[in-house]
């Protein structure tokens, strides 16, 4: 019994002993795998920063990337914006050449337009007539105020800005006659102006003058007209530099047919330009004749280039 005993007590002893050991061994392995935790966990940590390392830097280069890509997208928009300003500075800019430029033409065409508004508004009295410089002929060369070149032997024009007077008296011979209107009544407009033609064609039959050393045909004209109540109307025209009689004793230009006018003549010889640029010289004979017919009718044609 006793050894019965014994050996229960050897067997539960050693139960026991395999149980503490058990035990033993659970509570040690738990430390022990604490430990390697423990000890792996910083192993484990640090691949985890490593791979997140890695993956934050893979995150930044994509990131940067996107970044570039964003960036270099906006730049590429703003390189077309700035292109796209730049066409649109460079089309107004066009535009305003285009626009200045019109307008420099739009300029110059009204500017040419006046022109030859004047000089047609010149033409229509049959080159002016009594300032025939504005002449149809092409002799030649022509001066600053459109004057065809002087014949050889008689006098060239003085610009009424030059003139200068003296005090010295001299004389001229100086007449006004319509008489070819007596020869055209059909065409006298309005018909009544037949009582301002004299039955002879003479409005001042000549007649001596005095007047100063420097004085133009113009300024003789004015005081003869003044003198002897005669009417005379006349304009400036500045493209010739001279005065132009439309004018005299009621009778104008255009009266008696579209061709018809006052011209005058010195010594027989019909100017090719204004009457106030003709100096005159003692003894001269001046005569004022309406014309209608170009000067045709009074011996004029040449003054007007034909």
């Amino acid at each position: 019994m006793k050894d019965l005993l014994k050996k229960y007590k050897l067997i539960l002893l050693s139960a026991v002993v395999a149980v503490a050991v058990l035990v033993i061994a659970f509570f040690a392995g738990g430390t022990l795998s604490d430990n390697t935790k423990t000890v792996v966990s910083p192993s484990a940590s640090t691949a985890d920063t490593a791979n997140y390392t890695e993956a934050e830097t893979v995150s930044e280069t994509v990131a940067e990337t996107t970044s570039s890509d964003n960036k270099t997208e906006k730049n590429e928009e703003k390189n077309k914006d700035k292109k796209s300003e730049s066409k649109t500075d460079s089309s107004q800019t066009q535009k305003s050449t285009n626009a200045v430029v019109k307008s420099a033409e739009q300029s110059s065409n009204t500017a040419v337009s006046g022109s030859d508004k004047s000089l047609v508004k010149a033409d229509k009295t049959s080159s002016r007539l009594n300032q025939s410089s504005n002449s149809t002929g092409n002799k030649g060369q022509k001066d600053k105020y459109l004057t065809d070149p002087i014949p050889e032997g008689k006098p060239k024009p003085v610009e009424p800005q030059e003139q200068e007077t003296k005090n010295n008296k001299i004389t001229c011979t100086f007449s006004i006659s319509c008489s070819t209107i007596l020869d055209n009544i059909k065409d006298l407009d309005p018909p009544d102006k037949i009582e301002l033609v004299p039955n002879d064609g003479w409005i001042l039959k000549p007649t001596k003058v005095e007047f100063k050393e420097g004085e133009s045909v113009f300024d003789v004209l004015q005081r003869v007209c003044k003198e002897n109540n005669i009417h005379m109307e006349f304009s400036f025209t500045p493209i010739y530099n001279s005065a132009y009689i439309e004018g005299i004793n009621n009778l104008y230009e255009f009266d008696c047919g579209s061709n018809s006018g006052w011209m005058y003549s010195v010594n027989d010889w019909f100017p090719n330009y204004g009457c106030s640029r003709y100096v005159l010289q003692d003894g001269d004979v001046v005569e004022w004749k309406y014309t209608c017919d170009l000067g045709i009718d009074i011996g004029g044609s040449n003054a007007i280039g034909y």
